[in-house]
């Protein structure tokens, strides 16, 4: 049975399976492409609310066209066994991927060095967590696999959910999580905004900005990368930025591709809120005997009014030490 996910996921997926063709396209003179998944899920998804039908990522990826060359998916335990079994009964025959069973963060390291031989070729790998699963260690190993003349680096796409890792830090097992999140950064340094906004020194949205803003300085300035974005993902009751995708890559092309896609997902958000909203509560009144008035054709997605216009902008980086408040614990002795 298909997992239910809200419209932000369709969206996001959306985004991956825009970007895919895109990609192989650009690199079709390379006689390999790679695709790594990471936390790769389910073959399908059903939106939430309307029931629409939409396709997970490892669907995405391999019905790309064009297409890669080798592709490997990342799963758990069971999750992997039925994974690998839906997607030898949805493509049969289909030599070109593995389902590779385990924590991503301790098969990474077999994974590419069985594809040592093509570290040349074009890679693009998807980070799909959902709070701090990801160690900064293999968002490394991942980035230094590739090796060719043009220091072209993996393309990455990264979600980041600065939401869950503020309910996570409040939990049960907080100090354990916190550990978690610090394998996800690399180092303790997001701590300093945790701090900031516990002491409401900064707001909750300014919170998920610094916490995204860090991840993508340490992409640029640890790792290299030419280009990296963030696109939030909403809530359509409250307007709350649930998750950020975050993309890396060395490329103009495909810095170019993302940012024009990026802007489409934006466009088509509102549409879908709407959808999701109309939905829910068309749901809601036939649960209380009311007759609804929703018309399923009103599923699928339209135009937006606004399509043409430019509603998402690429923001850069700054410097996570040029806070104010960031050396604040180091000036009050606290420790």
């Amino acid at each position: 049975m298909s997992r239910e996910w809200s419209y932000w996921t369709r969206n996001k997926l959306q985004i991956l399976a825009d970007y895919l063709p895109r990609f192989n396209s650009a690199s079709q003179r390379s006689e390999q492409r790679i695709y790594l998944d990471l936390m790769a899920g389910e073959p399908d998804n059903v939106e939430k609310h309307t029931g629409e039908k939409f396709d997970g990522s490892p669907t995405v990826a391999l019905k790309s066209d064009p297409g890669f060359t080798t592709l490997r998916f990342g799963e758990l335990g069971t999750k992997a066994d039925k994974l690998s079994a839906a997607l030898a009964e949805r493509f049969p025959g289909d030599t070109r991927y593995q389902v590779v069973k385990g924590d991503c963060n301790e098969t990474i390291d077999e994974v590419l060095r069985k594809l040592q031989p093509l570290n040349w070729a074009p890679t693009f790998a998807f980070l799909d967590q959902q709070g701090a699963e990801i160690h900064w260690a293999t968002i490394e190993k991942l980035a230094r696999f590739r090796q060719n003349k043009n220091n072209w680096k993996t393309e990455l796409w990264i979600l980041m959910s600065p939401a869950m890792i503020a309910r996570g830090v409040r939990g049960t097992n907080a100090k354990q999580f916190e550990q978690q999140v610090s394998l996800l950064y690399g180092g303790d340094d997001w701590l300093r905004i945790k701090r900031a906004l516990h002491s409401r020194t900064i707001t909750a949205g300014q919170y998920r900005q610094e916490m995204v803003n860090l991840m993508r300085y340490r992409l640029e300035t640890d790792l290299g990368y030419q280009f990296t974005h963030r696109i939030p993902m909403t809530m359509s009751t409250n307007k709350m930025t649930i998750f950020d995708m975050v993309f890396a890559t060395d490329h103009y092309v495909g810095d170019r591709i993302m940012q024009h896609l990026y802007n489409q997902a934006a466009q088509r958000e509102p549409e879908m809120m709407r959808q999701a909203r109309a939905a829910k509560e068309e749901k809601e009144a036939e649960e209380a005997g009311v007759v609804g008035l929703f018309d399923t054709r009103d599923l699928t997605v339209k135009p937006d009014a606004k399509l043409g216009q430019v509603l998402w902008q690429p923001e850069p980086t700054w410097d996570p030490a040029s806070r104010d408040w960031w050396y604040a614990d180091e000036d009050s002795g606290y420790h």
